[in-house]
């Protein structure tokens, strides 16, 4: 029973971490295209690995996924709309942002 004294402890160490827990931001953009569905799934595979995102990288069904250090993208390509998406997430708003631009740029 004298590990009870140490609860209040505990909790007065553990849950102040817990409010500064952090969710990922997510950042994302759409750009123009006029290339055929596989075209763009081969650029989304191409712009991901130029722009340093090559850790677990994988084609999925419309585009491309993978990830670099602590954020992870993807790309996704709708070619009968003309639209590519990009998206981008992880702990920090302003890398965020400008990885999701990255992307954009190197497509």
């Amino acid at each position: 029973m004298k590990f009870l004294r140490f609860v209040p402890l505990l909790g007065a160490i553990l849950l102040p971490g817990a409010a500064f827990a952090q969710y990922p931001i997510i950042f994302n953009h759409i750009k123009t295209t006029n290339l055929t569905q596989e075209e763009c799934v081969d650029n989304a595979g191409a712009a991901m690995k130029r722009a340093g995102f090559t850790k677990n990288f994988e084609f999925i069904g419309s585009g491309a996924f993978a990830v670099r250090g602590r954020y992870s993208a993807t790309i996704r390509c709708v070619a009968e709309r003309r639209i590519v998406f990009f998206a981008v997430a992880g702990p920090d708003n302003q890398t965020a942002s400008d990885l999701v631009e990255e992307l954009q740029n190197t497509f």
